[in-house]
């Protein structure tokens, strides 16, 4: 199995730049999106075949994988729509959940392997795709039994440099529910605690405030729908952080430089490997 026509549906960030990652390669491109000023800039970069915002003639074209690129609650609308469609050619996507995509695939019947780029960047949007964003990144597949269709989506992502890795969706979730979805959490919750406490210390921020609040940015509807569909996972990685906080606060309450000392130094260390 070749593709030798992809169509994206959803062309921001992630769609965006696949969408130029593969045409790059010879591969035509289709598009799909909701936006009218997003379908003028598509259609502006001139390496689409064709560009719509119409979902019967998006899947009439002459695709031979569809890609879905859109927020996790959107992606599994669109599923149900490829299902009460009847569509048959192969399907992937790009979400960075993987559980009730797999199972919202399964019931409807699609021929469908999942993905999910481990790439992305704070801004949002096909302005800000770049054509080298997945250059040497991971790119998980997790598979519904197709192994045809696992092996030419393997084939293609490793043809744009990217590292191809293997795992069921379970695992998926539960492993970027701490690497990912936790950290962004977090990142927000600083940000509004210091919004709400402290407004006025913004002004004085330096690298390191900034570094660690850099995904703060992200795009709000992605994160909600990946917050509330990885919920059980997710909210297991807030309790044992719960837990974490409490001894770390104990530590400083108890002026223990022994142990505080210790434990910056391991995970210090630990984060020095990275």
């Amino acid at each position: 199995m070749q593709f030798k026509s992809i169509g994206i549906a959803g062309l921001g960030l992630i769609g965006g730049s696949f969408a130029k990652a593969f045409a790059c390669k010879g591969i035509k491109i289709y598009g799909f999106d909701l936006n009218k000023s997003v379908i003028t800039q598509a259609v502006e970069s001139r390496i689409f075949e064709g560009v719509t915002d119409e979902f019967e003639r998006f899947i009439n074209f002459p695709l031979d994988l569809l890609y879905i690129c859109v927020p996790v609650k959107s992606a599994l609308e669109f599923i149900n729509r490829l299902g009460e469609s009847g569509y048959k050619k192969a399907v992937t996507d790009g979400c960075s959940t993987k559980t009730t995509i797999i199972q919202a695939a399964k019931d409807n019947n699609l021929y469908f392997c999942g993905g999910h780029p481990i790439r992305g960047k704070e801004t949002s949007g096909f302005i800000n795709s770049e054509t080298d964003l997945y250059n040497g990144a991971k790119h998980i597949l997790t598979s519904m039994g197709y192994k045809e269709l696992d092996d030419a989506l393997e084939e293609l992502h490793l043809s744009i440099n990217m590292k191809v890795c293997k795992m069921t969706a379970a695992e998926h979730d539960r492993i970027f529910a701490n690497v990912s979805h936790l950290p962004h959490l977090i990142s927000f919750c600083l940000m509004d605690t210091v919004l709400s406490k402290n407004k006025d210390a913004l002004t004085y921020a330096g690298g390191g405030f900034r570094d660690f609040t850099r995904i703060a940015a992200s795009d709000a509807e992605m994160w909600s729908d990946i917050f509330l569909d990885n919920k059980d996972a997710l909210l297991e990685c807030v309790e044992n952080l719960e837990k974490d906080i409490h001894k770390w606060k104990n530590m400083i309450k108890d002026n223990d430089k022994n142990s505080l000392f210790a434990k910056i130094e391991e995970v210090s260390g630990e984060r020095r490997k990275l």
